[in-house]
């Protein structure tokens, strides 16, 4: 923008953007030897997968661990993870969006 502008600031008329996160199609654990890697399940623990955007305390995340417990460890939707104490449970959970291989969220828009 800066190039077709000619150095003068743009004018840009929303203060949100559309930010767009790819998320992994499996996981895999790393072992010892040669050709370590195995690829993990990536079925439902009480309804949930990994990457579902769920509602908790009234804020929306993303589950980024899940553990067959029932707990779960949330991240925002920038990828950083949540420091909830305790951790929560699937009981206290809402889904609110299955698992995708993209996510578009808003993002506010840098001030240049």
């Amino acid at each position: 923008a800066m190039i077709a502008t000619r150095g003068i600031p743009p004018m840009v008329a929303t203060s949100m953007v559309l930010a767009k996160r790819c998320f992994p199609d499996g996981d895999y654990q790393q072992t010892k030897g040669q050709r370590s890697e195995q690829r993990l399940t990536t079925g439902k623990i009480a309804g949930f997968r990994k990457f579902d955007t769920v509602r908790y305390q009234g804020q929306f995340s993303i589950i980024k661990g899940r553990m067959a417990t029932g707990y779960a460890i949330l991240m925002d939707s920038e990828g950083i993870q949540v420091a909830l104490k305790p951790i929560p449970k699937f009981t206290t959970m809402k889904r609110v969006g299955a698992r995708t291989s993209w996510s578009i969220f808003p993002k506010a828009m840098p001030n240049f």
